[in-house]
């Protein structure tokens, strides 16, 4: 099959690989979609991928064949899935909370391959059905989406007390979508394209402010009145931990979703003059997967213009260079003839 694969810093590749063959409990999709995700973007940057690991750990397709034992999906239903193989048996997998499975196999990250190839390997405790009306953009769209959920729930939401949100990346978007949602507001986002600026508008925000504005905290002030009580960090470079402080109020709540690969530095006194929550988000649980599919059914959230770009296959590697520059993209997809 073909698949597009980590090659060395900086540069992604082409390549055939052996179609996946599922074990018990396994089956393999035809995949139809599969998102281009930041924490792909940084370990390619940063080097910290095997070579040859193909990657794409945001995806949706068909069921193409079942391993022995799979009772409860059939070839053809059109799913999306966690993006882990874990053992089903420990407390966090019992709980719902396999991301933390001391056994869990990632996929696209290094122990299992990923999406960003014709097949994938799923297992199926990991499958969830796509309802007939949730297209299957959408459906490779539910990963992200369930990190900004995670995220959210771990946030003190508090109408008329104002939430920043700082990035708006596919992530902070996602965070976005689901804080306005709960019911956050007003809600303004920190960010620097003016593509993904004019995006944030499009999906909710209140307003959007330069985080480079000498002004930005005092512009904020008066948008909202107050400094914000939450923020949420969804950008994950050097220093933006700092920044967060800065903007956030006193006796207020950071959330960090943001997935940053460097060493950062923060300063305890500003922390501790304001008494800060500093709370950190990692992925999601099987309850928030099913709800951002939930959601996406009932039109409670409208995701479809996070994404700005679709290519093939074959464009990967080069989207990739492109995409070591932010630009207006968001959620770059990558969709498969089906």
């Amino acid at each position: 099959m073909k698949a597009a694969a980590f090659h060395a810093v900086n540069e992604m590749t082409l390549l055939d690989a052996p179609e996946p063959v599922p074990g018990s409990g396994e089956v393999v999709l035809k995949v139809h979609n599969c998102g281009i995700c930041g924490s792909d973007l940084h370990l390619v940057q940063h080097g910290l991928a095997m070579p040859g690991t193909i990657m794409g750990h945001e995806f949706c397709g068909e069921i193409a064949e079942l391993g022995a034992g799979v009772r409860d999906f059939k070839i053809g239903e059109r799913v999306t899935a966690l993006p882990y193989i874990s053992c089903g048996e420990c407390d966090h997998c019992r709980t719902g909370d396999a991301m933390h499975c001391r056994h869990m196999r990632s996929l696209g990250l290094g122990h299992l391959p990923g999406a960003y190839a014709e097949y994938v390997l799923c297992g199926e405790r990991s499958l969830l059905r796509l309802p007939d009306h949730v297209s299957s953009r959408e459906g490779a769209l539910v990963e992200p989406l369930a990190v900004g959920l995670h995220g959210v729930n771990r946030a003190v939401i508090k109408p008329g007390k104002g939430c920043l949100v700082m990035g708006a990346g596919p992530i902070g978007l996602a965070t976005l979508l689901w804080a306005k949602a709960k019911g956050a507001g007003p809600i303004v986002v920190s960010e620097l394209a003016p593509g993904r600026a004019e995006l944030a508008m499009k999906l909710g925000a209140d307003a959007v402010i330069n985080p480079h504005d000498h002004n930005a905290i005092h512009i904020m002030r008066e948008l909202i009145g107050h400094d914000p009580a939450l923020v949420f960090e969804c950008i994950g470079v050097k220093s933006t931990l700092m920044e967060a402080v800065k903007f956030v109020a006193r006796h207020g709540q950071i959330v960090v979703i943001g997935v940053c690969l460097e060493s950062d530095t923060i300063t305890p006194l500003n922390c501790i003059g304001k008494e800060v929550r500093m709370d950190f988000a990692m992925a999601y649980t099987h309850a928030e997967f099913q709800d951002t599919v939930e959601a996406l059914a009932n039109g409670l959230i409208d995701a479809k213009p996070m994404i700005t770009d679709v290519i093939e296959l074959a464009q990967i590697p080069a989207m990739f260079e492109a995409l070591r520059t932010p630009g207006s993209q968001a959620k770059v997809m990558v969709e498969f003839p089906y």
